[in-house]
């Protein structure tokens, strides 16, 4: 169209808002009208597209190609680099479907089986009576401590260098797993640290040179790297960034320094990880049949199946299925989301520590998705709205019900107050509903709370998962706090696995842990003979006289950890 007739054309038409539209149609065309999805994916990344802040990169991949990619915000505050599609973020714990797809590489070309005994290939790993495969290692059902429960415990910094050697000297002190192999799926890095290595025992090649070889290099993702010495210069890279304590806006370096890979250690774009994805749909690197293994969800003894598969989550996102991985360490904030059935991945990689990266993938997905996607579940949908009462209970009755009670098996704690007449999670803001007189519902979607009550004790309490899952919890006896059984926690413990002494002192009647070169720990008083600390539930034994032995600590990732005191 000539300029002559542009000009004729709006004449004619500008005499109307139709008109308007009717030019932009001819002139430009029918997108025009509507925002592209790359317009309505920056307003995600509002917060951090500005001046001095951290950020993120994301990319999508829809149907086999790029159809957006972008960064926002810095990824150095210090000499003010912006992020781009190609800056290299530490990936963290996406990095373990890397891990985990390289081991399924050498199971293929039968250099192992999925069910050799990892100490065939690891010998340092100690003989616990039970045999812990490598399968067990891929879906996290090994039982095996994990390694930053271990030396948080230590007076090791979090982000000091950790070397393999140190790494697996920690490992072989190990005397107990938090459960027999293939009884239960606890998520542990150690397993992926063992991968890493059986990689390089069983190739000849550490995983950094296998995956540059065989999967990075074939698919054209040249700026991927498992990064095994944390000295090493990494082009392009973000550096990651946690908000300054006490002052908003402000922020301060928070960088990983392992030497230790396979759980972590991935240095990446999403440019580049935009390639990985199109992999899961043409099989170019492993072909169908690796395609295929690592979608295996793994097995427990009994037979059940687990979520968690090779380094891969199956699961769900508003009515459809994903295949999903986040990571998390130092500043670094990490998701890769997939859509298998719809073709589509959103990539995002961030360097701010308060950053949601599965949050903002969610968000990028839905506008590419749209009505594809179910309805977002309103309150009334989900169930009563938090801290509302469905049904009257009597104050005694919440008195009753509320205190701490204890998962025995898992080493899991909750305790329950009562706030504005209704009962609610300590150290939390739920609220629960009422749904019957024994019977409290977590808000959101989450468990109900059923109680049992004893004719002649206090009452029990079953945790009922929204698939129908009991956990049984025992109520557990008032902490006593009084200067005399205080008194008697103070002294020196030592721990055998991890050759570290902790001291129990008490100052100004608050009981304290005292380690050598790092911050003490003030501990909150739990139930009786334990109290809560940064680590897990601290719980002392006693022997036949009363007297005060040892504690054992533990929850989350490492259990039933014994340390015992030493004589005075």
């Amino acid at each position: 169209m000539t300029f002559a007739n542009v000009s004729m054309l709006y004449s004619i038409t500008t005499s109307s808002r139709m008109g308007v539209v009717l030019f932009a149609l001819v002139c430009f065309g029918a997108p025009i009208l509507a925002q592209s999805p790359g317009a309505r994916v920056d307003p995600i990344f509002a917060q951090f597209d500005k001046p001095g802040s951290p950020g993120c990169a994301v990319a999508v991949s829809d149907g086999g190609k790029t159809s957006f990619a972008k960064g926002y915000g810095l990824a150095s505050l210090e000499h003010d680099v912006p992020i781009t599609p190609t800056t290299a973020f530490y990936a963290a714990s996406v990095s373990k479907q890397f891990t985990a797809f390289a081991v399924a590489m050498l199971a293929k070309q039968g250099k192992l089986s999925l069910d050799d005994d990892v100490r065939r290939w690891i010998p340092e790993v100690p003989n616990f009576g039970k045999t812990i495969t490598v399968r067990h290692l891929i879906h996290h059902t090994s039982g095996l401590r994990d390694y930053f429960g271990l030396v948080g415990m230590t007076d090791w910094p979090s982000d000091g260098p950790l070397t393999e050697a140190r790494f697996l000297d920690l490992v072989s002190r190990q005397k107990s797993l938090n459960f027999d192999p293939g009884e239960r799926s606890l998520y542990s890095n150690t397993g992926y640290v063992l991968l890493s290595i059986l990689v390089k025992r069983v190739s000849g090649t550490s995983l950094r040179e296998f995956a540059d070889a065989f999967i990075f290099a074939p698919l054209g993702m040249t700026n991927s790297h498992f990064r095994d010495d944390h000295r090493a210069l990494v082009k392009h890279r973000a550096l990651a960034y946690a908000p300054r304590d006490g002052k908003p806006g402000e922020w301060q370096i928070d960088l990983p320094g392992f030497d230790v890979v396979g759980d972590g250690g991935l240095f990446t774009t999403v440019d580049d990880l935009a390639k990985w994805a199109r992999n899961s749909d043409d099989h170019t690197v492993g072909g169908d049949d690796i395609a295929a293994l690592v979608l295996t969800r793994g097995r427990l003894n009994l037979g059940d199946t687990i979520p968690y598969a090779f380094g891969l989550q199956h699961g769900t996102y508003r009515g459809l299925a994903t295949i999903d991985h986040s990571g998390s360490f130092g500043g670094y904030r990490t998701d890769v989301l997939r859509f298998p059935a719809q073709h589509l991945a959103v990539l995002t990689l961030c360097n701010a520590g308060n950053a949601n990266a599965v949050g903002l993938g969610q968000q990028v997905a839905a506008v590419y998705l749209g009505d594809r996607l179910a309805p977002v579940a309103t309150a009334s949908q989900a169930g009563s709205a938090p801290g509302t009462t469905a049904v009257t209970v009597s104050r005694d009755r919440l008195e009753r019900y509320a205190g701490a009670y204890w998962d025995a098996k898992n080493e899991a704690l909750l305790r329950l107050e009562i706030r504005n007449d209704a009962l609610a999670v300590v150290g939390s803001r739920a609220v629960l509903t009422a749904v019957d007189q024994d019977r409290f519902r977590a808000p959101a979607g989450g468990p109900t709370l059923a109680f049992v009550n004893e004719s002649n004790g206090p009452p029990r309490m079953d945790v009922v998962s929204p698939t129908n899952e009991r956990t049984p919890y025992s109520r557990m006896p008032a902490p006593r706090t009084d200067a005399g059984t205080i008194a008697a926690y103070v002294g020196d413990y030592y721990s055998d696995e991890l050759d570290v002494t902790w001291s129990i002192v008490v100052d100004k009647g608050t009981v304290i842990i005292r380690r050598r070169a790092v911050p003490d720990w003030p501990v909150q008083p739990a139930f009786l003979d334990a109290f809560v600390t940064p680590r897990g539930v601290l719980r002392f034994g006693r022997d036949d006289r009363g007297r005060v032995t040892g504690f054992v600590i533990g929850g989350g990732r490492v259990t039933g950890f014994k340390f015992t005191r030493l004589p005075p």
